[in-house]
């Protein structure tokens, strides 16, 4: 269940209903559909691993770095996701980057919530789906680890693909890196003059 940190005053959660709201859709859905739902996170992460190994074969037999060109194409393909993603919406800003892309994760991460407005989405993901995922898979812990930069670099890049207008944080945790919690914060400064007196 989603949770809120009251730290910075009373326009820090505009968006508190919409949340609690997208959690309780996650509720409601029967076996079923969260079984889907997992199925369609198992398939994505196993895909990611026939890439994963396939970029350490050619890097092993062929003696090539093939990472930054990875990065890059991770980056590039989740991008175009988000551009698709934002056709169906109109405002570009914050509330336009969660409902398209983290509104359909509300029910599973157990996110602690810093800021939800109109100029700020900020959180704290304290579960991850897909590292069941990967462990179903067989995949290590410490592997887990060395590629969780890459796989993870999806969600920026959606989320900036969604919005390109406003500032997509890196992630500075990861649960998949060990860390106890992923951090999500994406801003809109679009109506800021800077240096304008």
């Amino acid at each position: 269940m989603s949770e809120f940190r009251d730290v910075r005053g009373k326009d820090q959660f505009q968006y508190k209903d919409k949340i609690l709201a997208a959690a309780k859709k996650w509720d409601d859905y029967s076996d079923t559909e969260k079984g889907l739902f997992k199925a369609i996170v198992f398939t994505l992460v196993e895909d990611f691993m026939l890439w994963w190994d396939t970029l350490k074969r050619i890097e092993k037999e062929l003696g090539v770095n093939p990472w930054a060109i990875a990065r890059e194409e991770r980056w590039n393909h989740s991008y175009e996701n988000g551009r698709r993603r934002a056709k169906k919406f109109s405002g570009g800003g914050t509330v336009d980057i969660y409902d398209a892309y983290n509104s359909t994760f509300e029910g599973v991460v157990d996110a602690i919530w810093i800021e939800c407005n109109d100029k700020c989405f900020h959180k704290w993901n304290r579960n991850c789906p897909c590292i069941e995922a990967f462990k179903e898979l067989g995949v290590s812990d410490e592997e887990i680890k060395k590629l969780a930069p890459l796989f993870c670099l999806a969600d920026q890049a959606i989320m900036c693909g969604i919005s390109p207008d406003c500032e997509v944080f890196a992630q500075t945790r990861l649960l998949m890196a060990g860390d106890d919690h992923c951090t999500y914060r994406f801003e809109d400064h679009r109506d800021e003059k800077i240096g304008k007196k």
